[in-house]
């Protein structure tokens, strides 16, 4: 009775081990061989998009999306990697002024890593190029609440791989938040402290900022626009 435990033991155990993907026939130094090739594709792919050939970069993103579909690993790592490629292909497109494209590749990395904050950021500037303006409010809200201090010309991915592009950071994205609401008349809450309105960005981005009528508010919203355009060579 006590081999027949054994045996069975045994069988359920190899089962399980084989249901873990232990049939692969590939060990850990392999899967962390893959993953390290893929992740060292990115910056690369990257340098294609900073050198203004995005077409040449969403090639480039594609055809490590091509290599991740052979990964063996992790799961949370191969969606973290695929969601760093859509997130570059997606900005290739907002680049190439391909907003339909760029919306769905901006879905998709997101989709794949809701902590991704770039992704979130450049979602939000499609929304509010599109007039999606409650969508802009909601992503650009996103990509602060994962990041409050992001900078997407300082981003460093795993291993200090430099995965830096334009000079876009939390500023312009308090900037597009104030522009959505101000698209949605919510110019200010004079009764109370709020953020969720365009004045209240404005505040946050000058430090001090009396609401008096939308024209003023506009001007405003220009000007901080024009001082981020000055310091930056993004051009957002």
């Amino acid at each position: 009775m006590k081999q027949f435990v054994n045996i069975a033991t045994a069988a359920v155990l190899a089962f399980a081990f084989a249901g873990c993907g232990g049939g692969s026939g590939i060990g850990p130094q392999e899967m962390q061989k893959q993953e390290i090739k893929l992740r060292d594709r990115l910056p690369t792919d990257w340098v294609e998009y900073n050198n203004g050939d995005y077409q040449a970069a969403i090639d480039s993103f594609a055809e490590t999306l091509e290599q991740a579909d052979a990964f063996t690993g992790s799961e949370a790592i191969l969606n973290e990697i695929k969601s760093e490629a859509h997130n570059g292909i997606a900005w290739s497109f907002f680049r190439l002024q391909d907003l339909e494209s760029a919306w769905n590749s901006f879905q998709q990395a997101t989709r794949l890593n809701r902590r991704n904050p770039d992704a979130w950021a450049g979602w939000a500037g499609v929304a509010l190029a599109s007039g999606r303006y409650n969508d802009a409010v909601q992503f650009a809200m996103q990509a602060i609440e994962v990041d409050p201090e992001y900078n997407s010309g300082f981003r460093i991915g795993e291993g200090n791989r430099g995965l830096e592009h334009d000079q876009f950071d939390d500023r312009h994205i308090r900037l597009m938040l104030a522009d959505a609401y101000f698209h949605l008349g919510r110019y200010s809450a004079i009764d109370r402290a709020d953020p969720n309105n365009a004045a209240a960005q404005v505040r946050l981005l000058k430090g001090s900022f009396t609401f008096e009528d939308p024209g003023q508010l506009i001007q405003e919203m220009s000007n901080v626009s024009l001082e981020l355009q000055q310091e930056t060579t993004g051009g957002f």
